[in-house]
């Protein structure tokens, strides 16, 4: 399945602080603040910038909670739980069939994992998605950060408990980040489900980094652009249609072979070396999330649990 490439699609992330924001470099200064935002050294200096390992498991622990409220009947792995329960962690159950002494290939590992492992990936097979890291989109040699003060609470009396005063240093509202999402050899309710992500982040819908229940990691997100490239040296299929990964997998993977999405309205393509390439923006953009999500929703909400599944679970 990853020994060749199909279709691809890289969304254009614009991030927005919307209040002070920290995802901690797990350093103190000697001096300064107890806590400080990560650093990276990027164009002759060091930045504040937003990691994509931060990123991807913010955006895993939001897809995990999508899936369980559209399907209630185990069909997403969960971490903690081991075998032999029906929704343990799918890297979990690949790895005990391994050590069992039974095959285990990429279709069966495919097919037997819950969508979220699918996506995302477990510890057993790579995902489809990668997030490269947010960096600033203005930097003018100064760090967009400012200090704020914070005391642990006495939660006998409510009050200030003494000695616990800390200072946090935090990336300020208002500060614009740039990342990209590269989804290959997706299904199509894999896109829906990033673009679902994208607009929830758009909503406010997500936050991002440390303190979240204490009023930080307020964000907002904008998708710029969508590239779809279908690849090979002549693809075939309709124009104003996308094709997913079962369009070009046997049913063996657990896929379905009618994984496509058709679109009323489609932008101009064009053909650069093996890669047939549409890009998405504005109009063309709401309709392709609109009808991508869609089919996210439909196929969550119908996801079964796999018949293997159901048997390791019972012994």
């Amino acid at each position: 399945m990853l020994k060749r490439l199909v279709n691809e699609a890289l969304l254009s992330l614009t991030i927005t602080t919307t209040g002070p924001v920290l995802i901690r470099s797990g350093h103190a200064t000697l001096s300064g603040p107890d806590m400080t935002p990560v650093l990276t050294y990027r164009a002759g200096d060091w930045q504040v910038y937003l990691p994509g390992s931060s990123l991807k498991g913010v955006f895993r622990s939001h897809s995990e909670k999508i899936g369980r409220t559209l399907n209630q009947n185990n069909a997403i792995c969960n971490p903690f739980h081991k075998p032999p329960e029906s929704d343990a962690f799918c890297g979990s159950r690949l790895q005990s069939r391994q050590n069992s002494g039974k095959t285990l290939d990429s279709q069966t590992a495919y097919r037997v994992s819950c969508p979220i492992c699918r996506l995302f990936g477990s510890t057993e097979f790579i995902g489809r998605l990668s997030i490269n890291d947010a960096y600033l989109v203005d930097f003018n040699g100064r760090n967009p950060v400012e200090v704020r003060n914070r005391v642990g609470i006495d939660r006998l009396t409510g009050g200030a408990f003494g000695g616990a005063l800390f200072d946090l240093e935090v990336v300020s509202s208002g500060v614009d980040f740039q990342t990209e999402i590269y989804l290959r050899n997706f299904e199509i309710w894999q896109l829906g489900m990033v673009l679902l992500l994208a607009r929830d982040m758009q909503d406010g819908l997500i936050r991002i980094g440390s303190g979240r229940s204490r009023g930080l990691g307020s964000v907002k997100g904008a998708t710029d652009a969508v590239t779809i490239n279908h690849i090979g040296p002549s693809t075939t299929h309709p124009a104003h249609e996308i094709w997913g990964l079962g369009k070009f997998l046997q049913a063996e993977y657990g896929t379905c072979p009618d994984d496509m999405l058709s679109l009323d309205t489609f932008p101009e393509q064009k053909q650069r070396g093996l890669r047939r390439q549409a890009e998405f923006r504005d109009d063309n953009l709401e309709h392709l999330s609109d009808k991508a999500i869609a089919i996210c929703v439909e196929r969550l909400q119908a996801w079964q649990l796999c018949a293997m599944r159901q048997g390791e679970a019972h012994g």
